[in-house]
């Protein structure tokens, strides 16, 4: 069932999603329309690339598939690079790992890319700024039918997951902590509820019409030993490894990373690691499809909570709409939760924040408008 927090926050910012877990975040959107900022087709005429993002992945540093059975029309990782372009089949496939490969300790695909130079130290890696950082594009689609004997539910997504790793010298990788509460496995082009999955990529569509990346925020990983150890320099980072995950259940998440499971009635969840699902087993461009890594400016105003630039009567609808919720419940919404720092419940500290924020408008957007 979409709950009514999810209906407007589909209605607002444009997308079809069903959000029926805690994890709400919304896609950024790979192209908007010049006129209201709203999500728009990439074949549109008043289709523009979203001014949102600064910059995307301009090399390649490795690329190891699971294996190499497929066409050759999906295995130039050149396709990666450059902006997204909402095309299903502009993309590189990391492939699929059979039953009897995982049995025998097949590692999963995988490709790195480069941003800027990285013998050069302003050539323009990703930085962790305040909000995202930067997004990453797959080609998951949202299922208009339902057909329960095949797993496929309408307004879920058929999608294919992967890990995220990044790095400042190619070398040390630190991997986002993630979390995947789909309670079974999803079958072969099976759905997933995207509100399940957090930090791994390929959760929003980029498939018919649309054109969304997952985003990810540097400073949740502020914590993990190669930071913190000076490893990997989150304000310099270089490379981006995306790693597929065979939905089999085989694969585990990092829920117990992310919360102190005695803080909330809702947070059960987070005494334990869970399998990750998703469609599988899959075949021609097989396993987690690359299309694009974008990296975003950094977000000023956190009360920017539809990320269209600007603070308005819209962010205002998804706060009230979220109004004394707290993480887990049905009207959670995640950017919902301004104050700092944040406590996982939506009241009037992220109310005050909000109306400091009020009509304000980020940098990047101001200098669209005026282009």
């Amino acid at each position: 069932m979409v709950r009514p927090a999810a209906i407007l926050l589909i209605a607002v910012a444009g997308l079809a999603t069903v959000a029926a877990g805690p994890y709400t975040e919304t896609g950024v959107n790979g192209y908007i329309d010049s006129v209201t900022w709203r999500h728009a087709d990439p074949m549109t005429a008043t289709a523009v690339l979203n001014p949102i993002f600064r910059g995307w992945a301009t090399g390649v540093a490795e690329y190891a598939p699971s294996d190499q059975i497929w066409s050759g029309a999906w295995n130039d990782p050149n396709k990666a690079l450059g902006p997204a372009t909402g095309q299903n089949f502009d993309i590189v496939s990391l492939g699929e790992l059979e039953r009897s490969e995982i049995d025998g300790g097949v590692s999963p695909g995988y490709i790195t890319l480069v941003f800027g130079d990285p013998c050069d130290p302003n050539g323009g890696g990703i930085r962790n700024g305040r909000g995202y950082d930067f997004a990453v594009f797959e080609n998951a689609f949202i299922s208009w039918g339902t057909w329960p004997d095949k797993g496929i539910f309408q307004g879920q997504m058929i999608a294919e997951l992967a890990y995220v790793e990044v790095s400042s010298n190619g070398r040390d990788f630190a991997r986002f902590p993630s979390v995947s509460l789909t309670p079974n496995p999803a079958k072969a082009y099976g759905t997933i509820e995207i509100g399940n999955v957090h930090n791994l990529a390929g959760k929003h569509p980029n498939a018919s019409g649309q054109c969304m990346g997952t985003p990810f925020d540097l400073e949740e990983l502020a914590g993990h030993p190669d930071v913190t150890s000076g490893a990997v320099d989150l304000n310099d980072i270089r490379f981006v490894r995306i790693l597929d995950i065979p939905g089999s259940g085989d694969f585990l998440d990092e829920a117990t990373s992310q919360t102190d499971p005695a803080t909330g009635p809702a947070w059960q969840f987070y005494t334990r690691r869970h399998p990750i699902y998703d469609a599988w087993p899959t075949w021609g461009s097989a396993g987690f499809d690359l299309e694009a890594i974008g990296v975003l400016h950094e977000q000023q105003y956190s009360a920017d909570i539809n990320l269209d630039g600007k603070v308005d009567l819209t962010d205002l609808m998804l706060l009230a709409s979220a109004w004394h919720s707290q993480f887990g419940q049905e009207q959670w919404i995640e950017r919902c939760d301004l104050a700092e720092p944040r406590d996982l419940f939506i009241d009037s500290s992220d109310f005050a924040r909000f109306a400091a924020q009020w009509r304000h408008v980020e940098r990047w957007r101001a200098q669209f408008d005026h282009e």
